[in-house]
């Protein structure tokens, strides 16, 4: 079960889109959120410039002063977005131990990702916002979290569902990363009325070999009570990605359950581009586990 989530906050707006997903899947469990904001120190700041900021700087004081006040702002974005959404949600008393959902507000030290993923080990699942803005926690910031983390992400698109669990996809291609997956997801596809279990048609010679395993994994989860069945998703000219996103949003699908896939490079994951676009580009929210 998921009853403690770590939500990283960056202090841009993203950071409504996760604390809502957050919520939706708080109050399945009566769960209680941590949510974090990381602080960098004026050295970590500095070494994090890019080399745009670098160059237009007169000088290392201002740099890094500049810089911090940036780091200022955002802290105080994600505070004020956190008292927002514990008045929306009537979170009162965040420590109150017989809520439906609690939620705690701490300021953490160190670089986002390093800080995300020492907080994360201690969680059940993390739940991050996709920024527009170029933070620590990027595409490449993620794989790092779930290789070093070892615990299942939810990724969360700018406009989050009003449910996250009454139709549950699960991106299927027979393997290690999507068995681990759909392990990590066990609670909330438990919590799941339909599920629909989506094989990808590659262009090769294995598409019935997929669609049948498909339909194994169907058949299992059926027995647990919820309407489920198996799809094969044919491109027809679209990206492999698209086709998968856009199948699983036209069956309803409130989450898109898949494992995490690329190579793994010491601390960080090296997403292939079908986990890359998915993970950028998905307007659904995506449980992802490496």
């Amino acid at each position: 079960m998921f009853r403690k989530i770590l939500v990283s906050l960056t202090g841009f707006e993203s950071d409504r889109d996760a604390l809502d997903a957050a919520y939706l899947v708080g109050r399945l469990f009566g769960a209680h959120l941590d949510c974090i904001c990381p602080r960098s120190s004026p050295t970590q700041v500095a070494i994090g410039a890019t080399p745009f900021e670098i160059g237009a700087a007169m000088n290392a004081a201002e740099l890094i002063a500049d810089l911090q006040k940036e780091n200022e702002l955002r802290t105080s974005n994600a505070r004020t977005a956190f008292d927002e959404f514990c008045d929306k949600q009537h979170i009162v008393n965040q420590a109150k131990p017989d809520a439906s959902v609690s939620a705690a507000w701490r300021e953490v030290s160190g670089d986002e990702v390093e800080a995300t993923i020492a907080e994360a080990r201690f969680y059940d699942l993390v739940v991050l916002g996709r920024p527009q803005q170029v933070t620590g926690l990027s595409v490449n910031g993620l794989g790092a979290v779930l290789v070093a983390s070892g615990r299942p992400l939810l990724l969360v698109p700018k406009t989050p569902p009003d449910n996250i669990a009454p139709t549950v996809a699960i991106a299927w291609k027979e393997g290690a990363e999507a068995a681990r997956a759909l392990a990590a997801a066990a609670p909330l596809i438990a919590k799941a009325q339909k599920i629909v279990v989506l094989a990808a048609d590659e262009g090769d010679s294995k598409a019935a070999a997929r669609i049948q395993s498909a339909e194994r994994l169907a058949a299992q989860l059926r027995r647990r009570g919820a309407s489920t069945e198996a799809r094969l998703v044919v491109p027809g000219g679209r990206a492999l990605a698209d086709a998968v996103m856009e199948t699983a949003t036209a069956c309803g699908a409130d989450v898109l359950v898949m494992g995490g896939y690329g190579h793994s490079r010491l601390s960080e994951l090296v997403f292939g581009g079908f986990t890359r676009q998915v993970l950028t580009a998905s307007t659904l929210p995506v449980f992802v586990f490496h």
